[in-house]
């Protein structure tokens, strides 16, 4: 009997052994993997900002305000990030929106060029990083609020999907970015216009990816009822693939955008623990798609309509797309890391 339980005890020893030992290695790769794409992110970051001015005068959601969103989540996690990078994004927004025509546009709730997506991401880039409200902050935060639709929606003005194209989206990031900047004065409007737009992401049905993506997190983030939450959750963890990614259409093949976007949304929405078995397959498509470079390449659904800047990322014609690509992939893979 004593030598039947000394070899059970010695499988059992060599079994967690292995498991710890695999444990390690799992977290070594993915902890590289994130390295790889940040080092990248951040080298894009700068040269977008130092190539932009000579095309467009503009800072970008792809390269910049995504960036801080996936840069504080790095943070926070203990991964290294430039201070010096994240301040030169931080100062290249604020720049742009204390411009003469901005400043002059957001209090007549005027909108020059597309601020209701635009002006959407660089709030959750602030916000996440931990920019404190100003004046310029505070107008801008507004501007958008007011531009609410009748139905409770935002509508985005802009036509480059997935980005920059769908009312889900720039309703879920209005949601959650007028909690953050609208000052306590205007609390009951806040809410007012929160629970329309709730009730307009529960009564609307999305198609796309991004869609049923921005549905959820804007659900999260309007405080709808957990088992509504749940419900919609479900839905978007059973479109999986049985590669571990997720696509952007049901016409197109998995890719790093899709898949970093849901394994986010369901992580923030609590259900899909970094343990279990779906978060796992979505982490090893992740593993398995990236470039030496510490890139994914995720194809361009959009029309060109201005000159390209040179952002230093790769993929050339799909490097602004491939730069959000990466970042979901980043901020997917960190929570996994541990």
């Amino acid at each position: 009997m004593k030598k039947y339980l000394l070899a059970g005890c010695i499988l059992i020893s060599l079994f967690a052994f292995r498991n710890n030992a695999w444990d390690k290695n799992r977290s070594a790769e993915i902890k590289t993997a994130i390295s790889k794409s940040l080092s990248l992110l951040q080298s894009s970051s700068h040269i977008f900002l130092i190539n932009a001015p000579v095309v467009a005068t503009c800072h970008s959601c792809h390269n910049n305000a995504l960036s801080l969103v996936t840069f504080s989540i790095a943070k926070e996690n203990g991964f290294s990030v430039s201070d010096t990078i994240i301040k030169e994004a931080i100062d290249s927004t604020m720049n742009w929106w204390n411009s003469e025509i901005y400043q002059q546009a957001l209090p007549e709730n005027d909108d020059p060029i597309a601020t209701v997506m635009f002006g959407n991401y660089d709030l959750w880039g602030l916000s996440a990083i931990g920019y404190k409200s100003n004046k310029s902050v505070e107008l801008l935060a507004r501007n958008i609020m007011r531009k609410q639709t009748f139905d409770g929606s935002w509508v985005s003005p802009g036509q480059r999907p997935p980005l920059e194209y769908y009312s889900f989206s720039a309703t879920a990031l209005s949601v959650k970015n007028m909690q953050v900047y609208m000052p306590s004065i205007l609390h009951n409007e806040v809410e007012q216009r929160m629970e329309a737009a709730r009730s307009w992401l529960l009564h609307n049905k999305p198609d796309a990816n991004e869609e049923k993506v921005f549905q959820l997190l804007g659900l999260i983030w309007s405080h709808a009822d957990k088992t509504i939450i749940e419900q919609f959750g479900k839905k978007l963890l059973a479109a999986q693939h049985g590669n571990g990614g997720w696509s952007q259409l049901d016409s197109l093949p998995t890719d790093a955008y899709a898949t970093g976007q849901c394994l986010y949304a369901l992580n923030q929405a609590g259900l899909l623990m970094i343990t279990s078995p779906a978060y796992q397959k979505g982490v090893d498509f992740l593993l398995r798609t990236q470039y030496p470079d510490g890139s994914w390449k995720v194809t361009t659904r959009s029309y060109p309509f201005q000159s390209p800047v040179n952002g230093g990322f790769p993929h050339e014609k799909d490097q602004f797309i491939s730069a959000a690509g990466s970042n979901w992939a980043t901020m997917a893979l960190i929570p996994a890391s541990k």
